[in-house]
């Protein structure tokens, strides 16, 4: 019997950059939300994945900051700082259609003196031109600690069980941290407020998604149905009216889309009460970072 091996890899890089839609095509499962929107994730996502004799643990983790302003940035700014510290191998992601990727350099460079092993991953190579891709790599081929370059569409699955055969390679004997067939450690709760919180990314416009959290108060389950209550936070009563919308539009255009989601998470039928709650200031509350699962 061969002895089991283990690795943790932190998916790090720009805001959509790819990281979100990397983890869930790594592990084939949706974990972490996707949404057009920057710092969409606020905190390490884990997807994990058996391969073989292996265990690979991936984290997507939230989009560098260039500047960190608000109390709530500055929450996910740390969570970043912590979240690829411990890691055994660093993915750092880089979008092709990019026109400036100067933060993923700067990374590259504060990253030459540790001690961490790290890969390049360029992604979206299937729609950017050309040009773009081969001066991304020379820019990347001046640093030589780079362990390997990768170029990838994590959306189509190009070029990912080539990445994936040097992760095993990585990877060292251990103990599995986590049982066989275990896609997340995120709790059922977070997972199902992040559904919601994807559908109000989508359809909710500006910067009004960055003020919401969603909190999954209680979910009772029978063997073919989930009742599931959820609360979306946010900051002000101006900002409950548009969640809602025009008779109650909005809101419900929200609740079809995420009982979408989380039949295919919990495969049965969903009963989904959705209301909104008004929580000023919440982003500087440590009760309610907890209860959004922006912090542990």
């Amino acid at each position: 019997m061969q002895n089991k091996k283990c690795i943790f890899v932190s998916i790090v890089g720009e805001p959509n950059a790819g990281k979100s839609t990397l983890l869930n095509t790594l592990i084939n499962k949706k974990i972490s939300i996707v949404s057009p929107k920057a710092q969409t994730t606020r905190r390490q996502i884990k997807g994990i994945t058996e391969i073989g004799d292996t265990q690979i643990v991936f984290a997507d983790t939230p989009g560098f900051f260039h500047k960190a302003n608000s109390p709530l940035e500055k929450v996910i700014s740390s969570n970043f700082k912590r979240s690829y510290k411990d890691s055994d191998l660093i993915a750092l992601i880089i979008d092709s259609t990019s026109k400036n990727y100067g933060a993923s350099i700067r990374f590259i460079e504060k990253l030459e003196t540790s001690k961490i092993s790290f890969i390049v991953i360029i992604n979206k190579v299937d729609i950017a031109q050309k040009e773009a891709i081969l001066k991304i790599a020379e820019v990347l081929s001046h640093y030589d600690f780079i362990k390997h370059v990768f170029m990838i569409s994590a959306l189509k699955s190009d070029g990912i069980e080539d990445m994936k055969s040097f992760i095993i390679s990585q990877a060292y004997e251990s103990p599995w941290f986590y049982p066989e067939n275990m896609a997340s450690d995120a709790s059922l709760e977070f997972q199902l407020s992040e559904i919601t919180r994807e559908k109000i990314f989508y359809n909710l416009e500006k910067e009004l998604p960055y003020s919401i959290y969603v909190e999954t108060e209680s979910i009772g389950q029978t063997e073919k149905k989930a009742k599931i209550f959820q609360a979306i936070v946010v900051m002000k009563n101006s900002q409950k009216g548009i969640v809602l919308g025009k008779d109650g539009n909005m809101i419900k255009k929200i609740k079809d889309e995420a009982i979408n989601g989380m039949k295919k998470l919990l495969d049965k039928k969903i009963e989904l009460k959705l209301f909104v709650k008004v929580k000023e200031k919440w982003t500087e509350k440590k009760a309610h970072l907890q209860n959004a699962g922006i912090i542990d």
